[in-house]
């Protein structure tokens, strides 16, 4: 008989949208209610703002702008679960009305609660510093 791990419960899906300045944070739970208002984090400050404030039963979503793998390596280690959504796929962004930061957040949200992300392959960092040295000759 095969035991399986247990399992984290999720509490909180949280929404990451990379500026070059900044990053707009919220997060909802699976109600989807309010439980991390949307607000910005400076990129300065954004590694300080992540170890106090995310923690294991979050699960995060960013889009692929950016220097978004920055991010994600700050982001995974403190998170049950980190999400690379293809930002040219989010068409319910890119569609919208109404295109605010908080709107955005709104949208990538709920995409994650509903498991319907279009997510990105993230290759090991090994891989990740190859396409860089490549990508800089």
């Amino acid at each position: 008989m095969k035991s399986y791990p247990q399992t984290v419960s999720i509490e909180r899906y949280i929404a990451i949208d990379l500026h070059k300045e900044y990053v707009m944070i919220g997060g909802q739970n699976e109600c989807q209610e309010w439980v991390m208002r949307p607000r910005k984090v400076s990129m300065h400050s954004f590694r300080a703002w992540a170890a106090k404030n995310l923690r294991p039963g979050d699960v995060v979503v960013l889009e692929t702008t950016g220097k978004f793998w920055e991010i994600y390596d700050i982001v995974a280690p403190l998170v049950t679960k980190a999400v690379v959504a293809r930002a040219g796929k989010v068409c319910q962004i890119a569609e919208a009305r109404v295109k605010t930061d908080k709107e955005d957040i709104k949208r990538l949200i709920t995409l994650l609660i509903a498991d319907i992300v279009p997510e990105v392959w993230v290759p090991p960092m090994r891989v990740r510093e190859l396409r860089s040295l490549i990508s800089f000759r």
